[in-house]
C-alpha cells in the first residue's frame, strides 16, 4: 500500500487523477491499523454486534420501501439490496461503505461524526408532557488531518468480494442518501475490508481536504445527507410511530421506533398529531362497546417480530385450521403498529389481521386497522381483505366479489404471512392463555 501526505490542494487533484477509472474511496478521520500494521476498515457489523429482532424490522421497512421507489418485488430484493438502506440511515450492516466519488471521501475525511442523547420536553394532544428522546447526530470539522483511501475494485473482485453500486438503486424520487453519496458497498464480510484491496492512503490537513470539497460543491451537511423534504426514505422513517420506553418517571418518554441518527432534531412544544406516541395498548383488552365485532373473538397476541419475519414460500397452516374449528374466526394482535409505507394518510397503522369463516366456505383475513393520531387511540376497524380456501396441501388464494380492490399485493401477503407465526406458536406450546378469550406469546411481557 502507498502511503503518503499530501499538503496542498494541486497535490491532492494530482493524486485523484491517477485513479480515475476502476478504483473506490473512503475518508475517514482516523487511520487504524491491525496487530500486524495492515490498515483495519472493520463493517459495523463487527464493531457493535447484531440484535436479530431489530434487524428484521429494519430490513422489513428498507425492503418495503425499496418496493415503492422501484417497483422490485419485495420477497426477491437481496440482502445486500436492503443492508443498502440500513447501512445509510444509521443501521449495522456485514459490508464497508465506500464512493466512487473522491469529493464525498474527502468530505467525510475533514468531518468526525458525533452521537449524543437529547431529550425534547413536549406536550402531547392532552397537552400533558411527554419526553423524546433522539439520537441527534451531526459533523464537525476536524482540527487535524484527515484520511482517504484508495481500493482497488478488482482486486476486491478476485478476493471474492462483492461490490454492489447503489447509485444504480436511484429514481426520480428526490434525492436518496445513497445517491448524494455516490455510495457502494463492499461484502458481504465476515470482519473487514480485506487490507490487500487498498492500494493508497493518503493523510491531508483539514483545511486541504474542505478546500477540495468546496471546489466541488460540497460544503455542508445537506449535500452528502439530504434532509426529509429531498429524500422520501428519511422521510418515512422519521414518521414511524414513537414507542414508550420503560423508565422510573412520572413523566412518559419515547424514542423512535427505528432509532436513527437524527441530524436536524428541532424542538416541538405543541406535538401535531402525525407523530404517533404508542404505548403498548391491546385491543383485545379494550374490546369496545357490547355491539362490537370483536367482543367475542378469541384473540392471539404475538411480538412484532411475527409481522418481520415474513415470507412467500408455503408453509404448514394445520394448527391453525384447528384453531378456526375450535374457536371460529379470530384475531392475531400484535404488540406494536405497523405503517405501510404506500398510505398517506399520516397516523393509520397496521395492528395485525382478522381470520374469518364466511357462509360459503371461504376463509378471508383481513387487515386490523388503527387511527392512531398523537397519544390517543382514535379508532380501530377492519379494511376488505383477500380470500382463501382449505386444501389438504395449505390455503388456496382464490378470487372474491368482496375482496379488496387495492393493487398493494404485499400488504395482503404480510398479513397472510402471519398465520405462519401463529402456527409455530401453537406447534411449540409458545402461547399462554390469559382468559377464555386471550392468548398471549411467552415473549410478550404481562403489562
Amino acid at each position: 500500500m502507498l502511503e503518503s501526505k499530501i499538503e496542498n490542494l494541486e497535490a491532492l487533484e494530482m493524486h485523484f487523477a491517477r485513479y480515475s477509472v476502476g478504483y473506490l474511496f473512503r475518508g475517514q478521520v482516523k487511520h487504524y491499523v491491525d496487530d500486524t500494521g495492515l490498515v483495519n476498515i472493520p463493517t459495523s457489523f463487527s464493531r457493535h454486534g447484531c440484535v436479530p429482532d431489530i434487524m428484521f424490522k429494519w430490513t422489513h421497512y428498507a425492503k418495503a420501501m425499496i418496493r415503492a421507489f422501484s417497483g422490485s418485488d419485495y420477497f426477491d430484493i437481496s440482502l445486500e439490496v436492503s443492508q443498502a438502506v440500513l447501512q445509510h440511515y444509521g443501521w449495522r450492516s456485514f459490508y464497508v461503505d465506500l464512493t466512487k466519488s473522491p469529493q464525498v471521501a474527502a468530505w467525510f475525511a475533514a468531518n468526525r461524526y458525533e452521537e449524543s442523547r437529547c431529550i425534547h420536553m413536549g406536550e402531547n394532544l392532552y397537552e400533558e408532557p411527554v419526553w423524546l428522546v433522539h439520537k441527534e447526530a451531526k459533523y464537525s470539522e476536524v482540527d487535524g488531518c484527515g484520511h482517504i483511501y484508495t481500493i482497488d475494485q478488482l482486486a476486491l473482485e478476485s478476493l471474492g468480494v462483492k461490490v454492489h453500486d447503489l447509485t444504480l438503486l436511484g429514481g426520480s424520487e428526490g434525492r436518496l442518501r445513497f445517491e448524494a453519496q455516490q455510495a457502494c458497498l463492499a461484502g458481504n464480510l465476515k470482519d473487514r475490508l480485506p487490507p490487500q484491496a487498498v492500494i493508497s492512503h493518503i493523510e491531508v490537513p483539514g483545511e486541504i481536504l474542505r478546500s477540495y470539497c468546496n471546489k466541488h460543491g460540497i460544503d455542508k451537511v445537506a449535500d452528502v445527507f439530504p434532509q426529509k423534504e429531498e429524500d422520501f426514505i428519511l422521510n418515512a422513517l422519521l414518521a414511524l410511530p414513537w414507542e414508550r420506553i420503560r423508565i422510573d418517571s412520572p413523566i412518559p418518554a419515547f424514542k423512535r421506533g427505528l432509532e436513527i441518527p437524527d441530524y436536524d432534531a428541532k424542538f416541538v412544544k405543541h406535538l401535531p398529531p402525525e407523530i404517533t406516541l404508542f404505548e403498548n395498548f391491546w385491543i383485545s383488552k379494550n374490546r369496545g362497546e357490547q355491539d362490537s365485532p370483536f367482543k367475542s373473538l378469541t384473540f392471539y397476541k404475538l411480538p412484532q417480530f411475527s409481522y418481520y419475519a415474513s415470507t412467500n414460500k408455503g408453509f404448514d397452516l394445520g394448527l391453525v385450521d384447528e384453531a378456526l374449528k375450535r374457536h371460529g374466526d379470530f384475531v392475531i394482535e400484535i404488540d406494536g403498529l405497523i405503517k405501510i409505507i404506500e398510505d398517506q394518510r399520516p397516523y393509520e397503522y397496521e395492528k395485525g389481521i382478522h381470520v374469518s369463516i364466511n357462509g360459503d366456505g371461504t376463509i378471508s383475513i383481513s387487515g386490523l386497522v388503527v387511527e392512531h393520531p398523537g397519544n390517543v387511540v382514535e379508532g380501530v376497524g377492519l379494511n376488505r381483505g383477500w380470500y382463501y380456501r382449505s386444501r389438504d396441501e395449505g390455503w388456496e388464494k382464490i378470487h372474491h366479489e368482496e375482496q379488496c380492490p387495492c393493487n398493494n399485493n404485499l400488504r395482503h401477503e404480510l398479513q397472510f404471512s402471519l398465520l405462519r407465526m401463529l402456527n409455530e406458536a401453537l406447534r411449540n406450546g409458545e402461547l399462554v392463555k390469559e382468559g377464555a378469550l386471550s392468548y398471549r406469546h411467552a415473549s410478550i411481557s404481562n403489562i
